[in-house]
This record gives C-alpha cells, structure tokens and sequence, in this order.
C-alpha cells in the first residue's frame, strides 16, 4: 500500500510591507473619534486627561519606529530627534528663570505644549516620507472617510439635542468638540482636499458631504474661521479649476465652474438673508464693547477688564516684583497706550495678544529668551498668545520657529517654486494643495490654536503629503 504524501503547507507571513501606509490611513480616519472622546471624557470628568491624550500617539510612534528600523539613515534620524530633545530641555529650563505669579501655568502644562508641537512634526514627517510615492487615493479616501464621521457625529449632536455651544454666551453649535476654531479649521481644510479627489465614485459623496459643511459652516458653528474658510475654499476651487485648465490648454469644466459660482453665491445669499451665527457672535461682540470703562478717561476702554485692573495697580505701585517683573509691567503700559491710539475695540484679545508680545520681547531684550523663547505659558491667561505662527517665533524663539513650524514653510515654499519652475506641468490639484496650505498659514495667524491641534495639524500634515506626492509623480511623468 501506497504511502500517503502529505504537502507541506507554506506558512503564512503577515505582510508588513505597507504596515505604516495603512496604519496612517486608519490614523486619519480615527482622528474625529479621538476628538470626540477626549471632548467628552474631559467634561465627563472635568479633568485636563483623557483616553485620547494615550491612544492618539500610539499609531504615529509605531510608523516612526518602524521607519526608523528600515531606514539607511539612522544616524541623520537620531541627530534631529537629539536637536528637538535638547532644544526643549533649554526651552523649558529657560521657561522656569521667566516664570512669574503672572504666568498662566507652569512648567508641566508648558512640556505638553512641546510635546505636541514636536508630536505634529513627527506626524508631518511620517506622511510626507511614507505616501511620497505611494497611491494618493488611499488618503483621499481616509479624509472623506473622517469627514463623514465629523458630519455624523455634528448632526447626532443637534438632533439629540447634545450639542455643545461654540462660545460661553451661548451663541453657535460644534458638536462634541472641545473648540469650534479647530474644527471649523480641519474641515476647512479637508475641503480643499474632497475638491482634489477625481475618483468618481466618490463624487456624489463629497458633493452631499460639502452642502452639509457649508450649511454646518456658514450658519451654525458661529466662528470666522468656518463662514469665511468656506467661502475662500469655494473660490480657491474655482481658481484651480480655471487656472489648471488654462495652463493645459484644455477647456474649463464650465460645470464645475458653474457650480462653484452658484455655491457662493448661494452662501452669500442664505447668510443675508436667513443669517448666521457668527454675524450674531459679531454683533454679541459689539454691544458689550461698553461695558468695559478706563476709569481713569470715563470712557470706554480699549484693553480688556482684567487688563484694565492690573494696568491700574502697576500705576498705583501695587504689583510685587515676585508677580511682574518689570519687564512685564512696562510690556501692559505700553499696550494700554498703543491700544488707546490705534482705538483697538477692548474684545480683541488677539491684537491684544500680537501687540504685548511683541513688546514684552523688545522690552526682556534678553538673547536666549530670543533664540529659545521666553515660554508659552509664561504670560498673562488673556495674553496668551493664540496666534500660532507668530508664538513660535515670540514664545518658542528663533529656534523653537525653525524646528516647529519651519518644515511646514519650506514645504509650502517649494511647492511655489516648484510650480512655478513647472508651470505647464501642474493642475487644479496641485494649485488646491498649495492654496490649502496657504489658508491653513494665514488661519493660524488670524484664527490661532490651528497647529497645537493635533487633528488639524493632522490634515495639514495629509495637505503637505499629497502635495509632495504631486511633485514626485511630476517628476516622474518629466522623466519618462
């Protein structure tokens, strides 16, 4: 009798070869699930931690160790992981010599700031190197995926009546989110990568899902950021779409063009006429303009109401040395000068914020505090600076500017040079891309707390992938 042969089953090995691709993809897409938890985790239990704060750094530090294992350059890995470690031990120190009982907080919540900011560039890292030459699709679809979840969890809120209110008077809905800047921000953003994505399947999909963002946007969030990204984000779609085609030399889609015009219009039309609530915010803002008064004019003032107490007491002699140092005490006299003369409305805390900023640098005059930042936390609560890209270069000093948010210019530099240098080469989704970046620079200045979001600086980092992914396949397309 014959013997049975039996055939050895080859075993199954896991394939890791796209392991960081799709982990990224899955990081994407989970981006308003960490959102939500930790918005409702924090006022749940009203603490500043939550799940989110363990689970969201999870994904990208597996990526980055596993790029680090493959990687020919590890060396050149380790020196700029030690150039950020030993900035932010000098950083930090030097945040305790400039720490005052004006300081907002201390050393600790200042380390969050550095960890996250650092945090946002290894994201940044990680898409840009891994999808440099990757299928782009993937993290289309991982937006439009995200964005649904956004959208989902938006209208949930409303109908069941949970949603949580935009500012503390009351006015604007946003979700189960903790700031309705940051949110309007990334969906701002994820626009101008829908608008880019030329798989038709998914058309119908991101033409339901931006009708529900512009309304969601337009009308109910109550932030500038939402009503005014929006329309800007419409009107960059139909530059791109004229621009590109003409620079191809093919015809304009008129219907793309068409129905771009018509949702801005239609946008201009339903806020004039049904209204907004960041035109009621606006005007909340303006009626309670009086209700600050400088004592020492009778008039109405021009800085805030705590600002206003504190400016008084310096005048009086009544601040200790140990609460202000003296360049702090010079820093809000001067503003309350500038803000009386330039007759700066005393609810515009972030002029207020630009202008102390930038005089309380001039006036500690000190060379490391310049080069390293005299430190986030270190002002006063009203005089934090919310503006990103200006407290990089104020608050975390020359070089702080350079590690955080340098990466981020140069990209955005490049890809101008880059599309100038190839002009006939690039299409609307390469102008969308360098547009989407450009609004996300000039929301940060204007709006602020746009790149300490890890979501929105998310989609920053996605914006800058694919627009890297752009020029590699230009590249490419120029050599063969």
């Amino acid at each position: 009798m014959e013997k049975l042969k039996t055939e050895a089953k080859p075993k199954r090995k896991l394939n890791l070869e796209n392991l960081s691709e799709n982990l990224l993809v899955v990081f994407v897409i989970l981006c308003p699930v960490f959102d939500i938890i930790s918005f409702v985790f924090r006022n749940t239990f009203n603490t500043s931690i939550s799940p989110s704060t363990i689970l969201r750094p999870i994904i990208p530090l597996i990526v980055i160790i596993d790029l680090f294992i493959k990687s020919k350059h590890k060396l050149r890995m380790f020196i700029v992981a030690l150039i950020y470690g030993i900035y932010a031990l000098a950083h930090l120190l030097l945040f305790n010599t400039a720490n005052t009982g004006f300081s907002y907080s201390n050393v600790v919540h200042e380390m969050q700031y550095v960890m996250n900011y650092t945090f946002m560039i290894i994201i940044l890292f990680v898409y840009a190197y891994v999808f440099k030459d990757k299928d782009k699709s993937k993290l289309q679809r991982a937006v439009i995926s995200s964005v649904s979840i956004y959208i989902a969890s938006i209208l949930l809120s409303i109908i069941t009546n949970t949603s949580s209110t935009t500012y503390i008077e009351g006015t604007g809905l946003k979700g189960w989110f903790e700031s309705g800047n940051s949110i309007s921000a990334v969906l701002t953003l994820s626009i101008f990568v829908l608008l880019s994505t030329t798989d038709k399947e998914y058309r119908k999909i991101i033409i339901g899902e931006i009708i529900i963002m512009g309304i969601f946007l337009c009308m109910l969030i109550g932030t500038r950021v939402g009503l005014f990204g929006f329309v800007i984000a419409l009107v960059a779609f139909v530059f791109a779409e004229i621009v590109g085609k003409l620079i191809s030399n093919n015809k304009v889609n008129k219907k793309f063009v068409a129905c771009g015009i018509i949702a801005i219009v239609a946008v201009v039309a339903v806020v004039g006429v049904v209204g907004s609530n960041t035109l009621e915010r606006r005007k909340h803002l303006k009626d309670i303009e009086g209700d600050i008064v400088d004592t020492s004019t009778n008039e109405q003032a021009h800085i805030t109401g705590s600002l206003m107490e504190i400016k008084q007491k310096i005048d009086n002699g009544e601040i200790e040395d140990t609460y202000m140092n003296e360049a702090q005490k010079k820093s809000v006299l001067e503003l309350y000068d500038i803000a009386n003369k330039w007759n700066i409305s005393n609810n515009d805390q972030r002029m207020q914020q630009l202008i102390y900023n930038t005089l309380l640098v001039k006036n500690q005059a000190n060379p490391l505090l310049i080069i390293f930042g005299n430190g986030y936390m270190n002002q006063f609560r009203e005089l934090v600076l919310e503006m990103d890209i200006p407290a990089f270069l104020f608050n975390f000093g020359i070089v702080g500017f350079l590690l955080y948010f340098g990466p981020f210019l140069a990209i955005f530099i490049y890809g101008l040079y880059f599309g100038i240098k190839r002009f006939k080469n690039i299409d609307r989704e390469y102008i969308m891309y360098v547009l989407g970046i450009g609004l996300a620079f000039a929301i940060s200045v204007f709006s602020g707390y746009v790149f300490f979001n890890m979501s929105t600086s998310t989609m920053i980092a996605v914006i800058c992938a694919l627009l890297i992914n752009k020029i590699f396949y230009i590249k490419q397309q120029c050599k063969s």
